[in-house]
């Protein structure tokens, strides 16, 4: 069984609670960014689509995706359930809010954080159901990511290259080359009104506050210049957020 709910859903956090207490067997829940330019829909996503074809006899899943909207933004239905799930240990359910969470009749058993891929995302969570269930198989250690054959050494460059037509730089001096340009980037920090390295439960608190003031609700009033001023300042922000989220991680 596949569920998906929306962030756009003004239920989405009673409904994703309800799915949840009357969970039976084992359940995953998380979360994924669904834009309109995604073109298939959350569960035909890896490593969802997998797990339902292999393990969906003993394995239900709720993916809860967030289609950046304003209408969805400023909820944060993964983050209150991982205050339900952890209201004791605030490092646990940050790591609930942004990664698999594993439950087995309506209770937390384990947390798989996200990877660089989802084909390793989906190694990691069959490692943590093989534990759960044993109608799940381990996955095969030989292929765990990051497992590579060390690789061999470089060949030394030959002691003299192609001629180039570059000039000769002046004895006793050393060629340099031009540092890479780096891309200008806001600070997240910044974005979110917060000093570097604020505490993350605080900086979530920070985050919520200052994108609810972008609201829709709170600018239906205005001209449409500002519905438009909104709009891109709640994508800053939201992106900013996401940034601090990657350097947790």
């Amino acid at each position: 069984m596949q569920a998906v709910l929306y962030f756009s859903d003004k239920q989405v956090r009673e409904k994703l609670f309800a799915f949840v207490d009357a969970a039976q067997g084992l359940m995953l829940v998380a979360g994924v960014r669904h834009g309109a330019a995604m073109t298939r829909p959350p569960q035909a996503r890896e490593p969802f689509a997998a797990l339902e074809d292999v393990f969906g006899h003993v394995l239900s899943q709720v993916i809860v995706a967030d289609e950046g909207t304003p209408e969805g933004m400023w909820r944060d239905p993964l983050g209150d359930l991982g205050d339900r799930l952890y209201p004791e240990d605030k490092k646990r359910a940050y790591a609930a809010a942004t990664g698999y969470v594993l439950l087995e009749g309506g209770r937390p058993r384990a947390v798989v954080r996200k990877h660089a891929s989802p084909t390793e995302d989906l190694w990691f969570l069959q490692e943590a159901l093989s534990r759960l269930s044993p109608a799940i198989p381990a996955p095969d250690p030989a292929k765990r990511p990051g497992h590579r054959r060390p690789e061999p050494a470089p060949k030394a460059p030959p002691r003299y290259g192609p001629a180039s037509d570059e000039a000769t730089p002046p004895r006793g001096r050393r060629a340099v080359s031009p540092p890479p340009a780096v891309p200008d980037a806001k600070d997240p920090w910044t974005v979110l009104g917060i000093e570097r390295g604020t505490p993350k439960d605080e900086a979530r608190k920070a985050f919520r506050t200052l994108i609810a003031q972008y609201h829709p609700d709170k600018v239906a009033h205005l001209a449409p210049e500002f519905h438009a001023l909104a709009e891109r300042r709640t994508r800053e922000i939201l992106d900013a957020w996401e940034a601090l989220e990657r350097d947790e991680e």
